[in-house]
Order: structure tokens, then C-alpha cells, then sequence
């Protein structure tokens, strides 16, 4: 029997919705499967690879004020019918400074993923999730005033502590993410 192949396909802003698609790759790496990764940022549409040579597909993207990156929409939009026929299975997973907040996990995991790619008619995800993102309010961070001062608020209402200006905090749980990733590996 041949090897799984998976594709994952990301969007990220500062980092976070990247580093977990290069986790879940080492992790599927680790257990026998063949795993291609691709920012959709630096992805033309003529070089998406074939669907129909893998065996699971994996999209993620950061969250900013409630939206997804402009080339995770537009992959999704353009790809829906390819991705609605794909035989193998589908998973998606966004980061966001609120998925770290019990309070609104729920509501971000359904809202953001299911939700949001049955609005842009993609019918069925077999797996998807949501995880906390990174707070990096450094002097080297990557983000912009507004986008900071959008996150202290997410961090305040997700730690109940006001954040530091030169700061730096993933709220990522690894452990979620492995049991995301172990969790796609089986259903495949």
C-alpha cells in the first residue's frame, strides 16, 4: 500500500496559523505520511497541486476582526467546486487571539471554520478546529498599531490581565493541535 499524501494550505498574518500547518506536517511526517505545505500568499493559481493525488487536504487561517486571510477566502472561493467533488478527506483550522478564551471557543471554532466555508459553499469539512494565536506586541513584531491594539484587547478578554507593550505570548496549545493533527491522520 502506498503512503498518504496530504496538502496543507495556510493564510497567516504574524506567524501563528503557520507555525501549526509546519507542525501538523512534522507530525504527519512522523507517522508515515507525505505532507506538502503551501502559503497561499506566495501560491499562484496555476500551481495548485492536483486534489485528486492526495488523500486529506488541510486549510488554516488567521483570524482579524473576524475575518480570514484575503488568500485562504479567495483559495476557497475559487476552489469550492474542486474541494466539494474531492474524494479524500478535508480539514480546516483557524488561530485566533479568542479561540484561547474558553468563554468564546465554541462560538470561534463552529463560526470561523464550518460556518464560514459553508458560506462560500464548500458542504463538508470532516474535521475542523480552532486554536489561540500569538500575542506579539514587541518592537520587532509584525504588527501594525491598530492591529496591536485590536489583540490587547483580545488578550485582555482572553487572560483577564492587560498586556504588556513589549510582549510576547503564543497562546497556542500544542497538545490540541498534535490531537487535531493525530485525529486527521486517523480518519484518512
Amino acid at each position: 500500500m502506498s503512503e498518504k499524501k496530504i496538502l496543507i494550505f495556510y493564510g497567516t498574518r504574524y506567524g501563528a496559523t503557520e507555525g501549526v500547518a509546519g507542525k501538523i506536517a512534522e507530525l504527519a511526517r512522523e507517522n508515515g505520511l507525505q505532507a506538502e505545505v503551501y502559503n497561499l500568499k506566495d501560491l499562484p493559481d496555476d500551481k495548485i497541486p492536483d486534489f485528486n493525488n492526495y488523500d486529506g487536504i488541510l486549510i488554516g487561517s488567521s483570524i482579524r476582526i473576524g475575518q480570514w486571510t484575503k488568500g485562504v477566502k479567495k483559495f476557497v472561493g475559487n476552489n469550492k467546486d474542486q474541494l466539494n467533488s474531492f474524494k479524500g478527506k478535508k480539514g480546516f483550522y483557524v488561530c485566533s487571539a479568542y479561540a484561547a478564551d474558553p468563554d468564546s471557543y465554541d462560538r470561534v471554532k463552529v463560526e470561523y471554520t464550518k460556518d464560514a466555508c459553508e458560506k462560500l459553499g464548500v458542504e463538508k469539512l470532516d474535521l475542523y478546529d480552532a486554536f489561540g494565536g500569538l500575542m506579539d506586541f514587541s518592537e520587532t513584531s509584525r504588527m501594525g498599531w491598530l492591529d496591536k491594539k485590536l489583540l490587547k484587547v483580545a488578550a485582555k478578554v482572553a487572560s483577564g490581565e492587560k498586556a504588556e507593550d513589549d510582549s510576547y505570548s503564543d497562546l497556542r496549545d500544542w497538545e490540541q493541535i498534535e490531537n487535531f493533527a493525530l485525529e486527521f491522520f486517523k480518519i484518512l
